[in-house]
């Protein structure tokens, strides 16, 4: 049987230099068998009907219009090989996921190499014909290369395309390709840059994976996606980034219920990943480890929202040139901004082309920002579920279920003067969907038969649209305060900023004596836990005193019972040596005590000497 954990060190970092470029096809084929290996190992979803008896639920292909029209095929693939088979127990029972829209098989298993736990998911879809899958998966990156901005900007499963670092094509084996990518976590965060190695092909799956219909072995149409992490010479650390990993084996193949060319995009499309992920900086292993069967459940979810609100995805070999036009067309639209001709803003400038009561406003607006991102990363942390519904209310502005995806923000004048574009995310539509479904029922007043969720997903959306109301009257007081405020002279104008700028400051003193409290708060914990830990080594060595001096009592104990019965022994002795001398005089006479004193110091002698050798 093979080794489940050495084969997944295929997919750990690599040197550029020891990637054989001038001979790509053999490296690649190994890559892509450890990958089907991988694949193969993780434990299809319970139930289900064989293939050749499944009947579909949908009868026109790509009739999804987001996630949430996806469905779940009760289709299943033929089993793995043995040896694949045999794999399949290394990775457990499946993970309980909250929310777990797409109704995937999610797994855990640890890793043998102290990088952290491996995560896997597996399920079957329908809704999406298998070509549009594949294209769309494709054309991911590439569409996120066209689109400049800040940290992942442009992604669709929070991870987006800088730059293209490498293309090389094997036919009838698979792309080679390297990436530059990068993403920004909520919260006042280090944005993250990856630099990855992917290998992707629709010939990976051997005879292994093959299945028998009408008398012949067939392999499925499918699609293979892995990601190394790659050191690449043109890629050296950037600042203000912090370097990260992640490893992964992403498998779309077709269940082949319908075998006929006009029914085949019919057919359901299975989907299994395996990845594993390291941030890096100081995010604790513990917490990537709790986020991650969420988030790939999530992205799954993202990536499907994504695909079904394109009608047509370019052809693989058009994608990075079909980008570039979008984003070309898209850019036309918009005005320039210093920051997108190439031109560097430094903060003063920036104050100085701003009226001063905006740049004001903006401060305002920033610090406000940064706490919500606070207290979103806490939410994120400690109550994920809990976070899933507030933060609709902490980003009015830009309602986005995905938690590593960056964040676009209309500017303050954009806001004022009405201009700003809305921002589309699969959460709004999904809701949006909810609504429709509800108002298309007899009773749109009612909710019997919605699950508890969406019932509480509604109450939300009624107080997030009160909410949006009531930021929308502020908003409209607020501006026309700015009209007044702009009608008035400049020394009007010097009183307000003044207004502004003690404000500021006294938020900036409360900021610092918070801080202060917290310090010295801090510095009081410290100070009982060192406090606390002198004391129990204190405690620790007047035990051991007492212990050793116990000890040394029972010693002392044993050595006076001893020495006072050798003394009694030796009283003995001379008694007896007293007698046996008065009776020796007796019977021969003082000549016989001194032979045998003699005799005995001879011995004594004799005995001396022989220790000295």
């Amino acid at each position: 049987m093979a080794d489940l954990h050495k084969t997944l060190q295929t997919l750990g970092p690599v040197d550029w230099s020891d990637v054989p470029t001038d001979n790509l096809a053999p490296y690649l084929r190994d890559v892509f068998e450890a990958g089907e290996l991988i694949c193969n190992s993780v434990p299809p979803p319970s139930g289900g009907t064989d293939f050749t008896s499944a009947k579909p639920t949908k009868t026109s292909p790509d009739s999804a219009s987001s996630a949430q029209e996806i469905v779940a095929s009760s289709a299943r693939f033929p089993s793995a090989p043995p040896d694949h088979a045999d794999l399949q127990s290394s990775w457990g029972k499946p993970l309980k996921v909250n929310p777990n829209q797409l109704e995937m098989s999610v797994y855990k298993m640890a890793g043998k190499d102290r990088h952290g736990a491996w995560f896997a998911r597996r399920s079957v879809h329908e809704g999406m014909s298998f070509t549009k899958m594949k294209k769309a998966m494709q054309y991911e990156f590439a569409e996120s290369l066209a689109v400049k901005g800040g940290p992942g900007e442009g992604n669709v499963r929070g991870i987006g395309g800088d730059r293209k670092l490498e293309k090389k094509k094997v036919d009838g084996v698979g792309l080679l390709e390297v990436y530059q990518l990068s993403a920004q976590f909520p919260g006042p965060t280090t944005p993250r840059e990856f630099i990855t190695l992917l290998a992707t092909s629709e010939h990976a799956l051997t005879d292994k994976t093959s299945y028998e219909k009408d008398g012949k072995k067939q392999i499925p149409r499918h699609f293979m996606v892995v990601s190394k992490p790659v050191n690449h010479p043109e890629a050296p650390p950037r600042d203000g980034y912090i370097r990260g990993q992640y490893e992964s084996v992403e498998l779309i193949r077709e269940v082949p219920i319908h075998s006929s060319a006009e029914d085949q995009e019919l057919n359901p499309v299975e989907w299994i990943m395996v990845t594993r992920s390291d941030p890096g900086g100081g995010i604790p292993r513990f917490m990537v480890d709790r986020g991650t069967p969420s988030s790939i459940c999530s992205d799954a979810v993202k990536f499907f929202n994504w695909a079904c609100g394109k009608s047509e995805i370019p052809d693989p070999e058009h994608a990075d040139e079909a980008a570039q036009e979008s984003a070309a067309a898209s850019n036309a639209q918009q005005p320039p901004t210093p920051a997108a001709a190439g031109a560097m803003v430094t903060p003063t400038q920036q104050h100085q082309q701003q009226p001063a009561h905006q740049s004001a406003q903006q401060q305002q607006e920033g610090i406000v920002s940064n706490l919500t991102n606070a207290l979103e990363a806490g939410l994120e942390t400690y109550a994920p579920t809990v976070a899933s519904y507030t933060r609709s209310y902490l980003h009015p502005e830009d309602e986005s279920d995905d938690s590593s995806d960056t964040s676009s923000f209309a500017s303050a004048q954009e806001i004022n003067s009405g201009h700003a574009t809305p921002i589309q995310n699969p959460a709004r539509q999904s809701m949006d969907s909810l609504n429709v479904s509800l108002a298309s029922t007899p009773d749109t007043a009612s909710t019997k038969g919605l699950p508890s969720q969406d019932k509480e997903i509604l109450k939300i959306e009624e107080q997030r649209e009160k909410l949006d109301r009531k930021i929308a009257k502020k908003r409209e007081s607020e501006n026309e305060k700015m009209e007044t405020v702009k009608q008035k002279d400049d020394a009007d104008q010097a009183k307000v900023l003044e207004k502004h700028e003690k404000e500021l400051r006294k938020i900036e003193e409360r900021r610092q004596k918070e801080v202060a409290k917290l310090e010295a708060k801090k510095e009081k914990e410290l100070q009982k836990a060192e406090k606390k830990r002198r004391k129990n080594a204190d405690r620790e060595t007047v035990s051991r005193l007492s212990r050793e001096r116990d000890d040394f009592r029972s010693q002392l104990d044993i050595f006076r019972r001893d020495n006072d019965l050798l003394k009694e022994q030796v009283g003995e002795l001379q008694r007896e040596n007293g007698i046996l001398v008065k009776r020796l005089s007796e019977v021969g006479g003082p000549e016989a005590v001194k032979a045998i004193q003699e005799d005995f110091e001879a011995d004594r002698k004799r005995s001396g000497s022989i220790n000295k050798r």
